[in-house]
């Protein structure tokens, strides 16, 4: 099934089969992975301005507050890092930022006083309840055209995509 932004790419795209071979495997995989870079985009784009919108906070600020509450307790800045597909300087930052109004606290590690923890404050976790109240519908709308079974498959197919390409960066 074409969708809009593949027509779109057929028009403009004139000597894309001078590159691929028409229902060849790099055919394929070419749109495959085009497909998936810009859908993510249109979603990130998409999610974060309705955040924005009704918070004022970045996507990397809720992301990162986002990804504490899945955890037990505090978080290694480092391992915070890694779980979230980022580079520890541009964590950093962030991190810095979100101390500084007091939706996380930073200690240092009891047993490696070089590391510093990372944990999410009662006032972070309110933001990410809020952030949800914005997002778990928008999401729903959005995916609503897709039965239950489409969503486990594409879900499956992307993440064994994610598995290799962190295994390839590992």
């Amino acid at each position: 099934m074409e969708t809009n932004s593949e027509n779109a790419f057929d028009v403009w795209a004139n000597r894309f089969h001078q590159q691929f071979e028409e229902g060849s495997r790099l055919e394929k995989e070419f749109r495959l992975t085009r497909t998936i870079v810009l859908t993510a985009r249109r979603w990130t784009t998409y999610a974060d301005g309705l955040v924005r919108a009704a918070t004022g906070h970045t996507r990397a600020r809720w992301q990162t507050l986002s990804a504490l509450t899945f955890s037990d307790g505090p978080v290694g800045t480092l391992d915070l890092a890694r779980r979230m597909g980022l580079r520890w300087p541009t964590l950093i930052r962030v991190l810095n930022e979100l101390e500084a109004e007091g939706l996380v606290d930073r200690a240092r590690d009891e047993t490696d006083g070089r590391l510093r923890m990372i944990a999410i404050t009662p006032q972070g976790r309110a933001l990410v309840d809020r952030v949800l109240t914005i997002l778990n519908p928008a999401r729903a709308d959005v995916l609503s055209v897709f039965s239950d079974e489409e969503l486990v498959t594409a879900e499956r197919v992307i993440q064994r995509l994610l598995t290799v390409l962190v295994a390839r960066d590992s």
